[in-house]
């Protein structure tokens, strides 16, 4: 029995090892990093994080491919349950107001193991993320030029026809993480003004699509000639809020820069409601409009909004939301 005892005690250490908790200071606001951002730039930061390539790509393809008009109920569901989410991340970082995100979290709360584990999920998810971003940027620069850039690629690089990739290799796409990661490594303050910047342009870019979208819109577009308002069902209206719910990760970036803060305890959770509902707002006016504008299954997935316009006979009106998408 104590030889049992004492076999067993390295493999009782090593468990205990991997669920060791991470301690905290005792003053949680100790930090080497500058506290400079105030709730509303945590709030635009949590936009700029939202609002972007899912308003619009995923709009277009969530309603061309899975729910057809009532993408807009998928949003919707997709926003709500985004909330909850959302108000566990302000939770977390109002109580634990360092870097790290879900890992550090994790780490404080859980243990070691779950921390790692959940680390690599957020790389993963950080990847995905930038890859569909500048994938969605490089699609509206290319439409801009009647997808020349494309064409020119595909004939004079490259193109392959294997599942699940794109058919060429996205140059443009590369090019824009290179040139993010060069701002973002000055530092938060600079990176936070360029995201306000942009975001001000994307915003009334956004502003400018619901106005002139709802002039054009056609109510016949949902009607039963064009395949109904829900034309996939219940289970295309879930399908499509499972692909909608990735629209919303954006803002665990509001979580993540906690530690740059003034006020953490304050900022971090009013920034979280407040992005959260102008997002899932955008979000649910966008698909409204788009869907009005042309009948949902003409959609084009890669620049559904700026090919709407293009579409009515207003060119200009497509080169403004293509200058909003790129922002």
């Amino acid at each position: 029995m104590a030889s049992c005892v004492s076999g067993c005690t390295p493999v009782v250490r090593f468990c205990q090892k991997l669920n060791r908790l991470k301690t905290l200071e005792e003053d949680v606001m100790a930090t080497s990093l500058k506290r400079c951002l105030s709730t509303v730039d945590l709030a635009l930061l949590g936009v700029g994080g939202m609002v972007g390539s899912g308003l619009y790509v995923l709009t277009g393809t969530v309603a061309k491919d899975t729910a057809g008009p009532a993408v807009v109920v998928s949003f919707l569901i997709a926003g709500v349950a985004s909330l909850m989410a959302a108000l566990c991340y302000a939770e977390f970082g109002a109580r634990v107001p360092k870097t790290g995100s879900a890992y550090m979290f994790t780490y404080v709360s859980v243990g070691e193991i779950w921390a790692f584990l959940i680390g690599w999920n957020v790389i993963l998810e950080y990847m995905i993320g930038g890859a569909a971003v500048a994938r969605a940027w490089s699609g509206y620069l290319d439409s801009i030029f009647n997808h020349r850039i494309q064409n020119f690629t595909e004939s004079h690089v490259m193109r392959w026809d294997v599942p699940f990739i794109a058919h060429y290799p996205d140059l443009l796409a590369a090019a824009i993480l290179l040139v993010a990661s060069f701002f973002i490594s000055f530092g938060v303050r600079v990176s936070s003004w360029l995201n306000h910047i942009f975001s001000a342009i994307s915003m009334a870019v956004i502003v400018f699509i619901l106005v002139f979208g709802f002039v054009l819109a056609d109510p016949a577009n949902w009607s039963a000639r064009e395949g109904g308002f829900a034309p996939f069902g219940v289970s295309g209206i879930m399908a499509g809020t499972a692909t909608c719910f990735y629209a919303f990760v954006g803002f665990d970036v509001i979580a993540a820069s906690s530690e740059e803060a003034s006020n953490p305890q304050k900022a971090v959770p009013a920034a979280t409601a407040i992005s959260l509902g102008l997002a899932a707002t955008a979000y649910v006016l966008v698909s409204t409009v788009l869907t009005l504008m042309v009948p949902w299954h003409t959609l084009d997935p890669n620049s559904a909004l700026s090919d709407a316009f293009f579409r009515r006979g207003y060119s200009w009106a497509g080169f403004i939301v293509a200058v909003g998408s790129i922002c």
